[in-house]
């Protein structure tokens, strides 16, 4: 009969773009005995690739990547949505920058470690393996999403689910009897209030993701 911590023994991934620091954290945690680093990937592609034909139970996400389309956060609001039972451990080394710590949780994180800090990686990951709650997550997760609810009124909201339908803003200005120039200064003010600099189509997917459209 197999024991009991052989059974709950963590299978984990790593990502993360710094190579060496990537092969020291292997290294330090080569001989744990409560979890294993199965893969390390170092881009949010290859972490969705790597899942597609491997199963694990906790992610070590740096937030930072090296890939200019997409970083550890837009990873693990993916992730949380894919693969809900996946345990993601945010990794940084960025300090004083509460604004990424908080929305770490509302993108899905279990917990978030600092770098300076990595010995305190094992113990996280067991209790994720216990599915023990975190001490901020819960509160920071409620308090970030109730921030970014109330920059959304109804017709911001609207807006959003018709460009996530696929609609241009031409057919929403003619489906709203509204001119083009009122969309876009429309659009533009949402950006705005998101301080969003990527695609408006992005956003949506987004605001979809943590649940503000419902």
């Amino acid at each position: 009969m197999r024991r009991v911590d052989e059974l709950v023994r963590a299978k984990v991934m790593l990502v993360e773009d710094d190579l060496e620091w990537s092969n020291g954290l292997q290294l330090y945690f080569s001989n744990e005995s409560d979890f294993e680093i199965v893969s390390c990937v170092a881009t949010k592609e290859a972490c969705m690739s790597a899942l597609e034909e491997m199963s694990v139970d906790v992610i070590l996400m740096d937030i930072i990547l090296g890939d200019a389309e997409a970083s550890g956060l837009d990873a693990a609001l993916d992730i949380s949505h894919l693969y809900p039972k996946i345990k993601i451990i945010m990794v940084s080394s960025l300090d004083n920058d509460d604004e990424v710590f908080n929305e770490a949780f509302l993108n899905g994180a279990y917990d978030f470690v600092y770098k300076s800090e990595f010995e305190q990686i094992p113990g996280v990951i067991a209790n994720a393996m216990k599915d023990q709650e975190t001490k901020y997550g819960p509160r920071l997760k409620k308090l970030v999403y109730d921030k970014k609810k109330k920059l959304l009124n109804p017709y911001d909201a609207l807006l959003l689910k018709l460009i996530l339908e696929g609609k241009t803003q031409q057919e929403i200005a003619d489906m709203n009897s509204v001119s083009l120039s009122a969309v876009k200064k429309h659009v533009s003010r949402v950006l705005a209030k998101f301080m969003w600099s990527r695609s408006t189509r992005e956003l949506a997917e987004k605001c979809q993701k943590w649940g503000l459209l419902d």
